[in-house]
């Protein structure tokens, strides 16, 4: 009877101690149901880049475009005209730069000039060609892949720091919050950075692409860079780009009239290309020896390779060709 006795305890606590692990396993599910749906009921559509957000979705959610300013909100423009040009609208009389650099550094407002090597907040942007009156629709319709007329965009648009994502969000804390610790010494953005066509034997077999490359944001240094295609891209496309070898110049302490350019890249089908998706990556690498000796010649210490030793994990450019037949 003592036997049975311990046998029947031990399966009271066999399945008591089951009892329990069920119990305890379907806390953790459920904490982990209510973890899950507390992040995705937090997230918010504008935490999408830009350029992924369809039409409709675009214009149903807020612009984070203003920096320390808050959203602008869609809801709030009856006229959509209205909402594009205050959501890129470059208002540099409204930044108010140098007095946000006064209370950083604690310094009195009529010092900071001179702090900057300025002689006025306007001589930031002072060497840039006068915004154009469409300027932030334009800038509205390329960031939302809804312009295909890139091309045609002038010197007035693509010379503008407003029409680049992110520029009053991080650009123009170069200058409202300065860290006399540092200074930026090279770095570059490419926009749009990715690009897509479809090609075919029977109708068209070329593709033209245009691509802005610009200095980045608080850099103090002059850049030489070349493009080139990588090996792979050559196996199935003739590229050529133009131009391929440029300066790209300072943006701090003000922008400089050659701190972006625009690129025109231009490729052919092979004809042993056989249909397919291909992607065709751009590389920036150092200049030819003699454009790297005439420019450290004329800027000695503040010229640098754009290229670094260090390879980028992605292709600064890219773009996705699908070949049909």
């Amino acid at each position: 009877m003592e036997e049975d006795s311990a046998s029947n305890d031990s399966k009271e606590k066999t399945k008591t101690n089951k009892n329990w692990k069920m119990l305890f396993g379907a806390v953790v599910i459920i904490a982990l149901a209510v973890i899950v749906y507390s992040f995705i009921s937090d997230q918010d559509d504008s935490s999408v880049p830009l350029a992924l957000l369809t039409q409709d979705s675009q214009e149903n959610n807020e612009v984070n475009l203003t920096g320390n300013e808050g959203k602008i909100k869609p809801s709030s423009y009856a006229v959509r005209k209205e909402y594009f040009e205050e959501a890129f609208k470059p208002r540099r009389d409204e930044y108010n730069l140098f007095e946000k650099a006064s209370e950083r550094l604690g310094i009195p407002l009529e010092d900071v000039p001179e702090y900057f090597t300025l002689n006025s907040e306007e001589d930031i942007f002072n060497e840039l060609p006068q915004v154009p009156e469409d300027f932030s629709e334009v800038a509205y319709l390329l960031a939302t892949g809804r312009t295909y007329a890139i091309g045609n965009l002038s010197e007035e648009y693509f010379l503008q720091p407003e029409f680049y994502p992110n520029f009053k969000e991080n650009g123009l804390k170069y200058w409202s919050e300065p860290d006399p610790k540092y200074w930026t010494t090279n770095g570059y953005g490419t926009y749009p950075a990715e690009q897509f066509d479809v090609l075919s034997y029977s109708n068209r077999d070329e593709f033209l692409a245009v691509v802005f490359l610009y200095t980045g944001y608080g850099v103090q240094t002059y850049q030489g860079a070349t493009l080139i295609p990588s090996s792979g891209s050559l196996e199935y496309f003739d590229i050529t780009i133009s131009p391929d070898t440029f300066l790209l110049t300072p943006t701090f302490p003000k922008f400089s009239k050659d701190w972006a350019h625009q690129i025109v890249i231009a490729g052919k089908l092979k004809p042993d290309t056989p249909p397919g998706e291909y992607s065709i990556g751009l590389l920036i690498v150092k200049p030819p020896y003699e454009k790297k000796v005439e420019w450290a010649s004329k800027y000695r210490n503040l010229y640098f390779d754009a290229a670094t030793g260090i390879a980028p994990s992605n292709f600064p450019i890219r773009f996705t060709i699908t070949v049909k037949e």
